[in-house]
């Protein structure tokens, strides 16, 4: 039996994503505990190039909750340089799609049918807006914040 922390695990899930360079396999672990099911789910999205750097892009999805058609999604786009974390996208949830083409971030909300491309050729932005009409036709979105590592 393995002493590893979950953490730990995380990472080799996230080396093992990378090295695959497989954007359809999701290679997944689930922690259960006495009142908690976590699934952790990793997705290879693909690589970028920003100015003059190359990032390999992974999509990590937790699903948190007491139980397991109650749980709550956290999604987040994590960026690579030489197989260690630069930085991530957070506040997506399982709302959203992500791909990566032609060095375009491409997000589509399910739940909206609203998509945006987002060129990452000279920068990774700060903040992403991601627009749609709501139910009521109101018009909302979410933001999308970087956070470098």
């Amino acid at each position: 039996m393995c002493n590893c922390s979950v953490e730990s695990i995380e990472d080799e899930l996230e080396l093992l994503c990378l090295k695959s360079k497989n954007d359809s396999m999701t290679l997944s672990m689930e922690i259960t505990s006495d009142n908690m099911v976590n699934d952790y789910n990793y997705r290879y999205l693909g690589s970028l190039q920003v100015s003059s750097r190359m990032f390999e892009v992974l999509q990590k999805t937790v699903l948190s909750g007491q139980y397991k058609d109650a749980q709550r999604a956290l999604v987040s786009i994590r960026f690579f340089t030489n197989g260690n974390l630069f930085g991530e996208y957070t506040g997506l949830n399982n709302f959203y799609s992500v791909k990566i083409s032609s060095n375009n971030i491409c997000i589509y909300n399910v739940e909206t049918r609203s998509s945006k491309k987002i060129n990452m050729k000279d920068s990774i932005p700060q903040l992403l807006f991601f627009h749609y009409n709501d139910k009521d036709s109101s018009s909302c979105g979410d933001l999308f914040y970087f956070r470098k590592n």
